[in-house]
């Protein structure tokens, strides 16, 4: 369920105006300040020719909304959350998804082979999705999606590339899953999950940005790096990044798991999003060289 919430309005200064980047090496953009989530779905849920949209699964426990008093810059950000997320195999999910500059009637595109894709994220607690095995019938550890790329093939549409978020030792950190799929026409996969060698946790009440680096093949040549608040987490070359029967990839935000802990309510996790960007250059190596961006990324 949608809802716009607004309180005191907050600093007018915007992270995308503030940029050091020519305008047309920004490819799309989203940072709420229109207060929808048109740049995302068009001109509705249901607008086919959007060239993207918002996924929900089970509408009951899902909402999202426009909020004002957590942002990362000008005005609003966006905000996803899940309830009841206590019951394997009963996902809850809200997934803002991407696959076109524009919407079709806009003369709209698909992203180019290679681009850039960077959100921020914020959440105000520390969450954990791992399940003890007396609450794991599918015997998957827990998992949580919330940074992925899809592409379709006879079955369905698939996850190739996902950023999980995972706890150890109290900390949360980001897992980076490479799917393959050898039949074009299941849905079944064989995986990779790797860790980083310089792990950096995702810290509660501050923003943090990630930011890949895709690059489309569906010849096993395509290619993934991950910047996690500037710094580089993962890299992964020769792999299939698009699936023989798409003709793109769609990349996807949000919030998406079936079990979770943390937070002041049980099975209760709000992700706030905020300045999101497609772009043929790196945003993230100006966080940290630019002053304009460390009291933003502080807040």
């Amino acid at each position: 369920m949608a809802r716009l919430k607004f309180s005191a309005p907050q600093s007018s200064n915007t992270f995308l105006a503030g940029l050091p980047v020519p305008p047309e090496q920004i490819l799309w953009f989203c940072d709420y300040e229109d207060r929808s989530f048109s740049k995302w779905e068009g001109k509705g849920q249901n607008d086919a020719n959007a060239g993207g949209g918002i996924f929900i699964t089970d509408e009951t426990n899902t909402e999202y909304g426009i909020e004002s008093s957590i942002v990362h810059s000008g005005n609003y950000s966006a905000y996803a959350t899940i309830k009841n997320a206590r019951f394997p195999t009963l996902p809850k999910a809200i997934r803002f998804m991407r696959w076109t500059d524009k919407p079709w009637y806009e003369d709209g595109d698909y992203f180019p082979e290679a681009a850039y894709y960077s959100t921020f994220f914020y959440m105000k607690d520390t969450y954990d999705p791992q399940k003890d095995p007396d609450n794991d019938p599918e015997g998957d550890g827990g998992w949580w999606n919330i940074f992925q790329f899809k592409s379709n093939n006879n079955a369905g549409s698939q996850p190739l590339v996902v950023l999980d978020l995972y706890n150890k030792d109290g900390k949360m950190y980001l897992g980076l899953v490479i799917k393959d799929y050898p039949d074009d026409h299941s849905s079944h996969y064989q995986f990779r999950y790797i860790l980083s060698d310089s792990p950096v946790p995702v810290e509660p009440a501050k923003w943090n940005h990630i930011e890949v680096y895709y690059k489309k093949s569906k010849n096993y040549d395509g290619e993934v790096i991950v910047w996690q608040n500037s710094i580089q987490i993962f890299e992964q070359k020769d792999i299939r990044t698009v699936l023989p029967q798409d003709e793109t990839a769609k990349w996807g935000i949000g919030n998406y798991t079936d079990y979770v802990t943390g937070g002041a309510i049980p099975g209760t996790a709000t992700i706030y999003l905020d300045d999101s960007i497609v772009s043929s250059v790196r945003i993230s190596q100006y966080l940290f060289r630019e002053r304009i961006f460390l009291p933003l990324l502080r807040r």
